[in-house]
């Protein structure tokens, strides 16, 4: 049975419709990681997760969780608009971070390097949307990121 580690509410600066979640030591940058052509939510590789948001310049809600295997799938997925599965590699440790390299107020520890899968929740993309640039608005958007090794 699967078994929740660690799990932390955060929030992160948005800019540019974008946000990473980082591994540390910042010695493979998320941000170098390729979106796809057209719309997209998330792209994940080396050194972590590269997510877009539904709008720029504010701050969403972020859940962070760690498992020791795949989590349980999520029971109410009406509650997201989005939900994906991404591989990446990580080291022992991740934060979420602005694409200027604000970091999160949290830092998790993983339980061991190497790849990881994440299964990624976004909600109230929406709303989200109706922000105007600069709104700076707070935990409109909401995300949800599960993490476990590969």
């Amino acid at each position: 049975m699967p078994r929740l580690i660690t799990a932390v509410e955060d929030t992160v600066d948005v800019e540019y419709g974008q946000f990473v979640l980082q591994e540390l030591p910042l010695v493979r940058n998320a941000l170098s990681l390729s979106p796809p052509a057209g719309p997209w939510i998330g792209v994940g590789g080396p050194g972590g997760l590269l997510l877009h948001s539904a709008a720029t310049d504010h701050a969403p809600a972020v859940r962070l969780e760690t498992w020791d295997s795949a989590p349980p799938g999520e029971p109410d997925s009406a509650a997201w608009d989005h939900v994906l599965e991404l591989a990446c590699d990580l080291t022992t440790e991740v934060r979420l971070q602005s694409v200027t390299a604000a970091p999160g107020d949290h830092t998790l520890s993983l339980p061991r390097p190497g790849p990881h899968r994440a299964r990624v929740h976004v909600g109230n993309q929406r709303g989200t949307a109706q922000l105007g640039e600069g709104s700076f608005a707070t935990g409109i958007e909401r995300w949800l990121i599960q993490l476990w090794p590969a």
